[in-house]
This record gives structure tokens, sequence and C-alpha cells, in this order.
């Protein structure tokens, strides 16, 4: 797979991984503030964003390596 096809994928990945941060972080949000909300839920929802945002982090720095690898072969 060349560089260049492999930034597309991981960009890919991160608008996808970008928009379902945001949908969690709103769930997340809405269930904090209603009062009817358990805890639990609270806690699972805050997870799951957390996670959200990890991978989100994580492909960031994948694509600064490819980039990197990117630059090398182009030096």
């Amino acid at each position: 797979m060349d560089i260049e096809s492999r930034l597309r994928k991981l960009e890919s990945r991160y608008r996808a991984a970008l928009s379902a941060s945001v949908a969690a972080k709103s769930h997340y949000l809405a269930l904090a503030g209603e009062s009817g909300a358990t805890p639990s839920a609270i806690r699972r929802a805050h997870h799951q964003w957390q996670q959200l945002e990890s991978r989100k982090k994580l492909i960031v720095e994948r694509m600064g390596e490819v980039e990197r690898l990117e630059q090398d072969v182009l030096s």
C-alpha cells in the first residue's frame, strides 16, 4: 500500500471517529443533564466518549508516523 493511500484511509477513519465522538459526547452531556438518568448510564456514556477520543488520538499519531515516513522517503 502506498503512503498516500494509507494517509487517505487514516483520514477517513479519523473523520468517522470524530463523528462518533461528537455523537457520544452529545449523548453523555444529554444524560448528565437529565434528572432521570442513572449514574451507571452516565458512566457508560462517558466511558464510550473517552474511548472514542482515545481512538482519535491514536489515529492522529499513526497519521504523523505515516507523514514522517513520507518525508523520509522523499528526502
